[in-house]
């Protein structure tokens, strides 16, 4: 009795133990799992539409046995499955099947994804999530890089310079040539008897009000020509579709982009220089402060001499238009009349400068905003 006890108690127990070793060895199948993105996508600039970004995929089976249908899932966020021989397309996700995996074996598959859209502006991240399972083993891993429409965002930026900046340029290049018919041909305050420098902002002011402010240099069919031609070509050049060779621009087409408008800006400095050389002048001559601008010495003038403005003028030959009527039942006296006569003279020399400097803002301004906005823009692997 005793014995049949015992017999049916180690019957029982190998029974159980077989059972929890069986419980055991069920569980002790492992895998691991990681994912290594190569190439632009191990970096840290941003993946463009239409790039190839690769990832290898590693399993490794850490078990004491060989695991068979081993089915890799890829979730695809941002990109789209390249098309290769063992991953397939699973609607927008991928899939990779194999055969089985043998204890302590590591294998290797590259999966390579196409980057089709990307955000504007660029920056978003792409990411593939990848669950691998063999029965009731699994493991995951997962890739995260930047993406980026660098293209289109450069051409976005082209757009505005297009539609605000360079369209500007040639209806102010027409315009240089016609006369401001608004401003008077005569003087408000005679022409002095000066020599040296000073008298230098007498003879340009002479030019300048015969003309009133109209350019001669643009009735030349070569300067308008140029500044039409270039005008058109850049605005082409910031309109044209997005295509990857756009963020090709660098340095050296910057600078070429200025060096064929040359012809046109050499006609623009002397008038702004001009001016500056002037100022030096003129706040020397009137122990004015550095920052001191020509309205406000104008104003300063006036006022000292008599002349009480309701409202602020708008430019300097305003001030100096409005000073004369101010100051008709006041005698001034020699070096009144002296200094208001030279900051009349100034003021044509200003107005005519802020013509030639608006030109030459918006070229200057096309040109390094192409320059600004490449640099913006194009920060795309390749």
């Amino acid at each position: 009795m005793h014995f049949r006890n015992a017999a049916r108690l180690c019957a029982a127990l190998v029974l159980f133990l077989a059972a929890a070793f069986g419980a055991q060895a069920q569980h002790t199948s492992k895998l691991s799992l990681t994912a290594t993105p190569l190439g632009a996508a191990a970096g840290e600039k941003l993946v463009p539409v239409s790039a190839i970004a690769g990832i290898d995929v590693t399993l490794k089976n850490e078990s004491s046995e060989t695991l068979s249908a081993v089915v890799f899932k890829a979730k695809l966020n941002g990109v789209k499955l390249s098309p290769q021989d063992d991953w397939k397309a699973d609607g927008d996700n991928a899939v990779l099947e194999i055969a089985s995996i043998k204890p302590n074996e590591e294998i290797t598959r590259r999966l390579n994804v196409r980057v089709e859209m990307a955000p504007l502006p660029p920056g978003r991240q792409a990411e593939v999530a990848i669950e691998a399972k063999a029965g009731e083993a699994s493991a995951s891993a997962a890739v995260k890089f930047p993406v980026g429409d660098c293209a289109a965002a450069f051409q976005a930026e082209l757009t505005k310079l297009r539609i605000s900046t360079i369209s500007e340029i040639w209806p102010t290049a027409d315009n240089m040539r016609k006369p401001d018919t608004t401003l008077s041909r005569t003087r408000y305050f005679p022409v002095r008897m000066r020599r040296g420098d000073l008298a230098n902002i007498d003879r340009l002011a002479a030019g300048y009000q015969a003309r009133l402010l109209a350019h001669y240099d643009f009735f030349s069919e070569g300067v308008r020509y140029t500044a039409r031609r270039w005008s058109d070509e850049l605005r082409a050049f910031a309109g044209q579709e997005p295509n990857p060779g756009i963020c090709a621009v660098n340095d050296e087409m910057v600078q070429g982009i200025r060096k064929t408008i040359n012809y046109v800006t050499a006609r623009l400095d002397p008038q702004i220089k001009a001016h500056a050389r002037g100022m030096e002048l003129l706040r020397k001559h009137f122990n004015a402060e550095a920052d001191d601008d020509l309205k406000k010495i104008a104003l300063r003038t006036a006022e000292a001499a008599g002349a009480k403005f309701e409202s602020a003028p708008v430019t300097t030959l305003d001030a100096i238009a409005r000073a004369k009527g101010l100051l008709k039942d006041i005698k001034l006296t020699e070096e009144q009349i002296d200094n208001l006569s030279l900051l009349e003279s100034a003021a044509w020399v200003e107005a005519q400068a802020v013509r030639s400097k608006k030109l030459s803002d918006l070229i200057e301004g096309s040109i390094t905003g192409i320059g600004e906005a490449q640099k913006k823009s194009c920060v795309c692997a390749f």
